[in-house]
């Protein structure tokens, strides 16, 4: 089983960035094997549908990238809150990637906000991001409300911080669950009609 993690914010030393770490330390205590894209640390080119095999620099930048998320079974996607939405870095990597990468695999929703929000990005990429790719969101998601009060260190240091933990390894566990049974349907050959790659709209 390998999880890919996608660290959605744009800055290279993040809060979301935190978040990633302590999930992806989570799923190696369950045994997971991990792969993590930081788009602060490793961003890619805004998306320009010209993009080709061609571009040796798109090439090198994207091939180990893109056998990484044929490989992986399942992710966690996280996205901080800016204005009330989804991070443009996020939005753009769901451009660059698609069905061949993403198709028919689970995917966990965390948001990350600085305040008492977080609720807008999930609903956002809830929205917009499934269509074409067919990531299968689960139903559980995460909010991390507050987030430089949280996960700091070892123990947590309030209810909150104790919940958001627990919470966490609860949302983990549905996640590889999907991602085992999600794997039968794909190997079933069921999903894959090259007449309808796209999904109606």
């Amino acid at each position: 089983m390998k999880i890919g993690i996608i660290v959605g914010s744009q800055q290279k030393v993040s809060q979301s960035s935190k978040v990633g770490e302590f999930l992806n330390s989570k799923l190696k205590e369950m045994s997971v094997e991990t792969w993590t894209l930081d788009l602060g640390k490793n961003p890619l080119p805004l998306y320009d549908s010209t993009q080709n095999g061609d571009d040796k620099v798109w090439t090198d930048l994207w091939k180990p990238i893109d056998e990484n998320l044929k490989s992986s079974e399942g992710f966690v996607v996280i996205t901080p809150e800016y204005g009330g939405m989804a991070s443009p870095a996020i939005k753009n990597f769901f451009l660059h990637a698609g069905l061949v990468q993403l198709g028919h695999k689970p995917g966990l929703l965390v948001s990350v906000s600085s305040g008492r929000g977080g609720a807008f990005p999930i609903n956002e990429m809830r929205a917009s991001s499934y269509k074409n790719t067919k990531i299968c969101y689960i139903p559980e998601q995460l909010i991390f409300r507050d987030v430089e009060h949280l996960i700091n260190g070892g123990e947590p240091v309030s209810p909150e911080d104790s919940f958001i933990r627990e919470r966490s390894t609860f949302a983990l566990k549905i996640l590889i669950a999907y991602a085992n049974s999600l794997s039968e349907i794909r190997e079933s050959g069921v999903v894959q009609d090259p007449r309808f790659k796209n999904g109606m709209s």
